[in-house]
């Protein structure tokens, strides 16, 4: 099978968050809140530091819902206690990119690609031109008139969205002026 080079093999869908209990049990944060689609997946991909990506099988999951918050939790075949659990704290999960497209398309897809970006005095910043993902949070690459700027889609920075007209308010734009 022939691919692009810029095609993406894998699919960010989610991160682990912390461990739970004492036999390796995770809670996964995923990127989407429909608990049937842990009913379709036995394998998951992390990266290693070098950024590899390997497979880690799924021998366990369960969901738990209290009030309106859904909490997913899983464990992997490879990982027998809570000491293993810990060091995958904060790592982003994948799934192949094929398989995301079939599983998540009845999810509603987002994406914040040229979005027209804000300040928070109504000035027109720049142009989303790409949105990387990562396991701290999303990260918005704006096309501007003094080049390139990376903003972390968090609340210190990003005000609002307005999705009907495709914008993003953002405020202290100026801490990452220079990095």
């Amino acid at each position: 099978m022939n691919r692009e080079a810029n095609t993406k093999l894998f699919t960010s869908i989610g991160r682990v968050d912390r461990s739970h209990g004492l036999h390796g049990e995770f809670k996964i944060l995923f990127d989407f809140d429909a608990p049937e689609i842990l009913d379709e997946l036995t394998v998951l991909y992390l990266r290693n530091e070098r950024g590899d990506y390997f497979p880690v099988r799924i021998s366990k999951t369960r969901v738990q819902e209290k009030g309106k918050t859904i909490s997913f939790f899983v464990q992997f075949e490879h990982i027998a206690d809570r000491t293993s659990a810990e060091e995958l704290k904060g790592k982003a999960v994948f799934i192949e990119t094929d398989k995301a497209k079939a599983i998540l398309s009845s999810q509603e897809e987002h994406s914040f690609l040229h979005y027209d970006v804000y300040n928070s005095e109504g000035l027109h910043v720049g142009t989303v031109m790409d949105v990387m993902e990562n396991p701290a949070q999303t990260i918005l690459n704006v096309s501007s008139e003094k080049g390139s700027l990376l903003i972390p889609f968090v609340n210190h920075f990003v005000i609002e969205t307005d999705e009907a007209v495709k914008s993003i308010t953002c405020r202290n734009l100026d801490e990452l002026e220079g990095l």
